[in-house]
């Protein structure tokens, strides 16, 4: 994220999203969010769906060429459709608000409170490891520990941006050397001759036999490791300024104004934080980590397929639109042929979980049309809606950010900060 005070020239301070984050931290941030905790934790749930060390090898390697495939898909959605967001500005660009509303809804509530639920956990249950070098860490000490990072990191994004990127930029090199040292001491035994397993006839030797279901759901923790690759469409708009999800959702009217509101000091979206944070404690609750991963990697892949059928349909509707990047039509095609595999025989596998998830997504339907949809709504609703709205502007001391240059802005500024003050005094 990115923020922090912007005085406008010769003008009161404005609110806005400040350009703290430069090409370090930027490429910082990419790296932490494809080379997550997922990378750590994945390769056990992989290789026990597999079957063998030769399978789970050829799944990684056909995972990382399938988010290839996605990521040209992504790009060339990039580039057609400008807008930060990802998929949900593409999906509401060519499918309308209902089919944009679903997927931010599932983002809010399921893949992005999930997927930090995972990172906590896993983070707790390798910090607990050597107190406890004989057996699994205590359920309750790894979920208090998971709780305790969960509260001090949203403190730290609610408190200051500068601290929470620096601390990014800590915890991405460390988990760069982590990766290091596991690489060099690899091949320190290769070198050495430790690599029978490696053997082909070692390699398959399966100490089960996979089933097509097992191979689906060694796909999805594969792919909890491998995502991140989109994350560059969430700030098309601007690298060093973005709008995150919330910001955009807010902007089509899809999610309260207060989740796209930010300190008046520390420029940080407590409300959109302090949600995440709630949402990921309670997940927390509910679920292993390994069930948690093909939870959210199920709903992921669904997302991702829907966006891809958007390039397609996009094609349709608009095939003169300027495309600066256009792929071959047989990559959207390859990666939805394994996508429909890998959702057909997920749900098949794990229909507990993934028709939770699903249940969840439909969840969204009676909310969009009750909230997005119904526009002519009571005034009893309207000054209800406005009331919390400005109790949590008070409570969280949140106002508007403001975007664009300072020179296109200064002629409102001032009427703008008025408005704010106004707002926060209520």
């Amino acid at each position: 994220m990115a923020g922090g005070e912007q005085r406008l020239p010769g003008g009161p301070e404005r609110v806005a999203l400040k350009k703290e984050i430069g090409l370090v931290s930027a490429c910082a941030i990419i790296i932490g969010n494809i080379i997550g905790s997922g990378i750590f934790i994945s390769p056990k749930g992989v290789l026990e769906h597999a079957g063998s060390v030769g399978l789970a090898l050829i799944i990684w390697v056909l995972g990382g060429g399938v988010a290839a495939l996605g990521s040209l898909c992504y790009a060339e959605l990039g580039v057609t459709i400008p807008k930060s967001g990802g998929d949900y500005s593409y999906v509401t660009e060519i499918f309308g608000g209902l089919a944009g509303f679903l997927l931010l809804w599932s983002a809010v509530l399921i893949m992005y409170p999930t997927s930090l639920a995972v990172i906590a956990l896993t983070f707790s249950n390798y910090v607990l490891q050597p107190v406890f070098p004989n057996c699994i860490p205590p359920y309750n000490a790894s979920r208090i520990l998971s709780m305790v990072c969960l509260l001090l990191l949203t403190w730290v994004n609610s408190s200051s941006v500068r601290w929470a990127t620096r601390i990014q930029d800590i915890f991405t090199a460390g988990k760069l050397l982590a990766l290091t040292l596991i690489i060099i001491v690899g091949f320190i035994q290769i070198f050495k001759g430790n690599y029978k397993e490696l053997t082909p006839s070692n390699a398959f030797r399966f100490w089960m036999t996979p089933s097509v279901g097992h191979l689906a759901l060694a796909f999805l923790q594969g792919s909890f490791a491998f995502s991140g690759w989109n994350f560059l469409n969430y700030v098309t708009e601007e690298l060093v300024d973005p709008r995150r999800l919330c910001f955009s959702g807010a902007r089509e009217g899809h999610l309260p104004s207060l989740l796209a509101m930010i300190h008046v000091k520390n420029c940080t979206p407590i409300p959109a934080l302090l949600i995440c944070c709630l949402a990921t404690l309670i997940i927390m609750l509910v679920g292993d980590t390994y069930t948690l991963i093909n939870y959210v990697s199920f709903i992921n892949y669904l997302c991702y397929g829907v966006t891809i059928i958007g390039l397609i349909v996009l094609r349709w509707k608009k095939p003169k639109i300027f495309r600066p990047i256009k792929v071959n039509l047989l990559i959207p095609i390859t990666y939805l042929a394994f996508w429909a595999f890998l959702l057909v025989f997920s749900l098949y596998s794990e229909p507990v979980v993934c028709g939770v998830g699903l249940i969840i997504i439909l969840t969204g339907v009676p909310v969009f049309f009750l909230g997005v949809y119904w526009r002519n709504k009571p005034k009893c609703v309207n000054r209800l809606i406005e009331s919390l709205t400005c109790w949590g502007q008070k409570l969280c001391f949140v106002v508007y950010p403001q975007c664009g240059s300072a020179e296109e802005e200064a002629p409102s500024a001032h009427s703008w900060q008025l408005m704010s003050e106004t707002a926060l005094r209520k």
